[in-house]
């Protein structure tokens, strides 16, 4: 009988062949109790392993925001295939206002605006991301101050030299990049300091009434 085992050191999946005999003292010599099981191909077992690691090559810092905050958020892509990645397009919730954009070298930016179909966008084009390269495509957002507590996407579209193209988003090829606001809304500055001139101003007033009151 022929045990095949397969383990896993640092990452990499080894395989190995265990050969076992079963006495007769346990068979009672009416043959093996145990029938040899179907081989599995090791290139399924390394692709369905290997899955993962393949769909979670997009990501973005930071992961959490509060309203009001003025954030660099930097979308990492990396490529661990053979086609070069030459094209990456995010799409940028409408409570982020983009303040400006940064591009890696050899590459250039350009900012989509929304339209009565499709939400603001950044587009990166003109560089290529290797096999095993990785790249930061950074922006610099505000949130709103009345923004409430909840998770914003940015789906990102990546363009392949081979002329395909794979979509992080519900339903393509792996989940859209998150980042969870948190902390309570609050006032911008500009609020705030509207709001305190206008209590001092009823307070002036109130003093000069009563200054004016006859006795």
């Amino acid at each position: 009988m022929h045990l095949v085992l397969l383990w896993r050191v640092r990452g990499s999946i080894h395989t190995g062949v265990l050969f076992a005999r079963l006495g007769s003292h346990l068979t009672g010599g009416s043959g093996p109790l145990l029938t040899r099981a179907p081989r599995i191909p090791i290139f399924a077992l390394v692709t369905v392993l290997a899955a993962p690691a393949l769909t979670a090559q997009v990501s973005i810092t930071p992961r959490t925001v509060e309203p009001a905050d003025l954030v660099r958020f930097a979308v990492q892509v990396a490529n661990p295939t053979d086609t070069a990645d030459v094209a990456v397009r995010v799409e940028v919730p409408e409570a982020l206002a983009v303040l400006g954009i940064d591009a890696p070298p050899g590459w250039t930016a350009r900012l989509v605006a929304a339209s009565d179909s499709t939400p603001q966008a950044i587009e990166w084009s003109g560089g290529q991301l290797l096999r095993r390269e990785f790249r930061e495509f950074a922006f610099f957002g505000r949130l709103g101050a009345n923004a409430p507590r909840t998770t914003l996407f940015f789906p990102v579209r990546i363009g392949r030299a081979d002329g395909s193209v794979r979509e992080w988003r519900l339903g393509g090829y792996g989940q859209a990049p998150e980042v969870e606001i948190t902390g309570d809304v609050g006032l911008t500055t500009g609020a705030a300091f509207t709001l305190a001139a206008a209590a001092i101003g009823i307070a002036v007033l109130a003093l000069a009434l009563a200054l004016r009151r006859p006795r």
